[in-house]
């Protein structure tokens, strides 16, 4: 009788193990696929947020071809490629299919017909959206066109940008000075940055002085603090050809 009762509980173990093997086992696998998968998600969902947030160009709106079109012309500030997808010209949608490469710098779209009325105020918002979800505007502004003077804008600027070599502290820093000139009409703006690393931005408004032809002179000072001297690196001059090229016109050195 113990002999049988041996045998049912060894058949017992054996039938038990069978169903954890067959049902139990299978499905921990499934949820641990499931868990490896949603993880997956997850990764790509991050990596899809870090590339949107990565993702950096600047645009500028400005009519040619008399009053009817615009052009844009844009600079990546990103190593990504931009796909742009969707323009937008005031509420008027255009499906595009344009990818700007990393770093690109002056790349020129259009140009893309604007309804302009004579004789009466047309204001233009110009607006871009990129596949990974990012809306860039028009760093221009409105550009304005009416009846009696033409075409007209928020903003006429000059950006330097100066890639930092270091001069000071064992060449971690650098200082730069830029100086904007123009004889007629009258302009003249110098600006200073000190202890800087990387990248750094000179900004200048000119929209009171208006388009036309200036003098840039960037130079990087050398030598301790003891006994500073300014080096030139950059001595040429600048046009803004505004309304018939861009507001914005930017430097790189």
């Amino acid at each position: 009788m113990y002999s049988k009762k041996g045998v049912s509980t060894i058949l017992g173990t054996l039938i038990f193990i069978g169903i954890l093997f067959s049902a139990v086992i299978p499905m921990f696998l499934v949820m641990k696929q499931a868990d490896i998968i949603l993880d997956q998600e997850k990764l790509e969902i991050r990596r899809v947020d870090d590339d949107r947030s990565r993702e950096m160009m600047d645009m500028y709106a400005y009519p040619v071809s008399g009053q009817s079109q615009v052009e844009l012309k844009i600079n990546s500030r990103c190593e990504l490629p931009i796909e742009i997808v969707h323009l937008w010209i005031n509420n008027t949608l255009q499906n595009v299919d344009i990818t700007i490469g990393p770093m690109e710098k002056e790349r020129i779209l259009g140009p893309y017909n604007v309804p302009t009325q004579a004789g009466s105020n047309s204001e233009f918002s110009v607006k871009a959206t990129s596949a990974r979800g990012n809306i860039y505007e028009s760093q221009a502004g409105l550009i304005l066109f009416d009846g009696t003077e033409g075409w007209q804008t928020e903003s006429l600027r000059i950006v330097v940008f100066v890639g930092s070599q270091g001069s000071s502290w064992s060449g971690l820093f650098g200082s730069y000075k830029a100086t904007l000139t123009r004889a007629s009409p009258y302009f003249s703006e110098t600006q200073t940055k000190t202890w800087t690393t990387g990248v750094c931005m000179f900004p200048f408004d000119v929209t009171d002085c208006g388009p036309g032809t200036y003098h840039l002179v960037v130079q990087r000072r050398t030598g301790g603090w003891w006994n500073p001297t300014w080096s030139t690196i950059y001595d040429e001059d600048v046009t803004i050809t505004w309304p018939s090229g861009s507001p914005v016109v930017e430097i790189y050195i």
